[in-house]
């Protein structure tokens, strides 16, 4: 992952609500194996998401990966010289359903559009985000925008020198 991208998971929210009855602030991530590991796959399973539903909708605002790409796992990538924005999507082997999804946003991009088509995409499906700390947020630009503000991406664009001496400054 880039400095520059932000790391967001898409998680259902009815399948929150079916699991929890609420809301919480947040859900459970590991990241003891070296890897991002959350509860979301929990919260798809309860609703039951067939991918082919949402998958027409996402290759409209971004191209399709040459890599990765089978019935069980899609991949999307924008990637040039001043661009890179990605998404990923498992499925079930059997149902097809949705069984994780999460992006990277570029936050170098003019306009943060891909962020926003992936907002309203959100909206359009009663879903939410998290973030690599298990943050839960609406599917809200101002929320999002409010979260990234305090990301490790945004400090390394707003000042990257700081932001290496910084992770000098944690080393010590």
């Amino acid at each position: 992952m880039a400095i520059y991208q932000y790391y967001l998971a898409i998680v259902s929210k009815e399948g929150i609500l079916k699991k929890h009855n609420l809301i919480p602030n947040e859900i459970r991530i590991n990241t003891e194996t070296g890897y991002f590991e959350s509860d979301a796959e929990l919260y798809w399973k309860e609703i039951d998401q067939k991918a082919d539903e949402i998958t027409p909708k996402i290759d409209s605002f971004i191209k399709r990966a040459d890599w990765g790409n089978d019935k069980t796992n899609f991949n999307w990538k924008t990637k040039s010289k001043v661009l890179d924005n990605d998404a990923f999507m498992g499925l079930n082997e059997k149902t097809f359903s949705i069984t994780e999804f999460s992006f990277r946003a570029d936050l170098r991009e003019d306009g943060f559009t891909f962020l926003k088509n992936m907002i309203e995409l959100s909206k359009e499906n009663n879903w939410m985000f998290m973030d690599r700390k298990g943050k839960l947020m609406n599917a809200d630009f101002e929320e999002i925008k409010a979260s990234i503000k305090n990301s490790d991406a945004h400090s390394f664009l707003n000042n990257p020198i700081k932001f290496l001496e910084n992770l000098d400054d944690k080393s010590k």
